[in-house]
């Protein structure tokens, strides 16, 4: 729990509780007139003379049970006691057995009418207590959140005639499906090094990008604040696209939980330098603006109504779903479109069924849904259009997105889908880009799947159950890593089985059964082939000590070191080992230590295949 936040909760606490005590002790409530009123109503309905035979019955039945109800709390004391004199002179002896009895007689002598009395009003004064500090802290919300509204409700005055007079027509938002026809040697990369020349390199990449690159889809796992590193390397990821003209064939962009958050950003545009926004002493894009200025207060504010252990989590995420409006409200009006360039995807869980459920802009995604193998359809089959139907797409946009943010207990998921514990079953939605999609190359950016030490907040049991969770996270990602690397494999060797089958053809073709034999096995490869291509996949994920947790949004030294770290240490991967990382037949997982370095040398990245984790 950040530090921060508990004072505060505990200043609020302190000044409810004094508060409510004056409202208590020092304010004489009988000189008030209403209340006047209600004293002279109650006289001349004679609720007095009913009201004290009730209390006179209830305190004589109160006399009278106390006894009958202090007897079976003493009786298996007294029959133990008893019980003693018949065990023989052996047995008396032992130090168990004496033990046993004292303890006995000790809880006989305790339970009398007498004492259960005052075990009585203790618990009730314990109730009144408890009683007291949930309405003393729930006022200290209460005051905080009038006081936020009213600090809101003056800036917005105070800001409403510049932004009455300072508003302007939106700009035109630019397609990026024009490819520049500038020479490939004319650009040197800045982080093209290595044994083979820079220019031999470049030349390389564009030809790749060229040739073997039509779809490019970009997913997005799940992890909390760590997001900070994600989107450093989406950051990263966006400039090497936009060096080899590929920046256009992106066109599936799938996250889940703080994923789907940063998938918001590249999906309107505000990734990349074109329109980065002023940060006093250097022009930022608002993914790096946003994650590098965060904080708690502008992500969550505290409820109107909490009970410990009953309410769903201690923030309501009301900020961070008005910074969603103020960021994206024209942000996405290409997305929301009827022809979007790029396709979204919001995934999120039901804990109670293990359903996924997606949210998508894509309207013709049912069609291609149905035209799915019928035991795969089922993991579609809760798929929501956001631009169709009742309601307004950016509304519904928001629903779906803080419906895939689950960060209890600091956040409860909102909306009709929020189970309790949907962030257990948190996955990366890979198959969106691969099955329904059909992408070529995939940029994969779990956060949880390289982390064998997380720094998650919470003590003792808390603390251990967020490690668990994390573990539980990180199997998961592992998991959908190995499936897609297994299914590269499948796919080569299926390529050179139906090589050698061709070979064989040419040299002796077939006839009589073994032409039917060679036709079945040639449409058996054509339908594997349809449902399993082969894939380039890119991936990279935080790894060993990772210093934020998934709940640390209040450590915003942390959050920018993370981003520029991610960010250098993608971006250097991409231009000197791009091919090495995404070859189908030895497919490399960047592990980047998530240990921010003291000193200006970056450690080097350690690679591993989707088998070795």
């Amino acid at each position: 729990m950040p530090w921060g936040l508990m004072a505060e909760i505990a200043m609020l606490f302190v000044i409810g509780w004094w508060i409510e005590d004056c409202l208590v002790y020092y304010v004489a409530w009988r000189d008030f007139a209403f209340v006047g009123a209600i004293s002279k109503l109650a006289g001349k309905t004679h609720l007095g003379a009913v009201a004290a035979p009730v209390g006179a019955a209830a305190s004589d039945v109160w006399t009278r049970a106390s006894p009958i109800l202090a007897a079976p709390a003493a009786l298996p004391g007294i029959a133990i006691h008893k019980g003693y004199d018949f065990l023989s002179p052996g047995i008396k002896d032992r130090e168990p057995v004496r033990f046993v009895v004292w303890c006995a007689g000790a809880l006989a002598a305790t339970f009398n009418a007498e004492t259960a009395g005052v075990l009585c009003r203790g618990l009730v004064g314990v109730v009144v207590i408890a009683a007291r500090a949930l309405i003393a802290l729930n006022i200290g919300f209460w005051l905080a959140n009038i006081f936020r509204r009213l600090n809101d409700l003056m800036m917005a005055i105070i800001s409403f005639p510049k932004r009455f007079y300072g508003e302007s027509a939106p700009e035109e938002i630019s397609t990026l499906t024009v490819e520049t026809t500038a020479p490939i040697d004319d650009i040197e990369p800045v982080y093209a090094r290595g044994k083979r020349n820079g220019r031999a390199r470049r030349r390389e990449y564009v030809q790749f990008f060229q040739g073997h690159v039509e779809r490019i889809g970009i997913v997005l796992g799940g992890g909390g604040a760590r997001g900070a590193y994600q989107a450093g390397a989406l950051k990263a990821i966006h400039e090497f696209l936009c060096d080899y003209n590929a920046l256009h064939k992106v066109k599936v962009v799938a996250g889940s939980s703080i994923g789907a958050w940063n998938a918001m950003f590249w999906v309107g545009g505000q990734v990349g330098a074109e329109k980065a926004i002023s940060d006093d002493e250097e022009e930022l894009p608002l993914i790096e603006a946003w994650w590098k200025s965060v904080h708690l207060a502008d992500l969550g504010d505290l409820p109107w109504l909490y009970v410990p252990l009953v309410s769903k989590a201690l923030l309501r995420p009301r900020p961070w779903r008005e910074n969603f409006f103020a960021n994206f409200a024209t942000a996405l009006n290409d997305a929301l479109g009827d022809q979007p360039r790029i396709h979204f995807y919001l995934a999120r869980t039901d804990a109670d069924s293990g359903a996924l459920r997606y949210a998508t802009n894509w309207r013709d995604v049912t069609e291609c849904i149905s035209e799915l193998p019928r035991e795969r359809q089922a993991e579609y089959a809760n798929c929501e259009v956001l631009t169709t139907g009742e309601g307004d797409p950016l509304t519904r946009t928001a629903d779906a997105l803080f419906g895939a943010l689950d960060l209890a207990p600091l956040f409860a998921r909102t909306g009709e889908e929020g189970a309790d514990g949907a962030d257990l079953l948190e996955r990366l939605p890979l198959g969106i880009a691969t099955e329904l999609e059909a992408c070529d190359l995939l940029f994969v950016l779990p956060l949880n799947c390289g982390a064998n030490v997380a720094a998650e907040w919470g003590v003792g049991g808390s603390r251990h159950f967020a490690r668990i969770l994390g573990a539980h996270k990180a199997a998961i990602e592992r998991a959908q890593l190995r499936e897609i690397d297994a299914t590269n494999q499948f796919a080569q060797r299926i390529e050179r089985i139906e090589f050698g089958l061709k070979a064989m053809a040419t040299a002796s073709p077939p006839e009589g059964v073994a032409a039917e034999a060679y036709n079945g096995l040639q449409e058996e490869i054509a339908e594997f082939n349809f449902e399993n291509r082969m894939r380039y996949v890119f991936t990279t994920a935080p790894a060993g000590r990772v210093e934020l947790g998934a709940g640390d949004f209040w450590k915003g030294d942390q959050l920018r070191d993370a981003f520029d770290l991610m960010y250098l240490q993608t971006k250097r991967e991409l231009y000197n080992r791009f091919f090495e990382d995404i070859e189908p037949e030895d497919p490399q997982i960047v592990m980047v230590d998530g240990a921010i370095p003291e000193i200006d040398a970056l450690p080097k990245p350690v690679y591993r295949r989707p088998s070795e984790l």
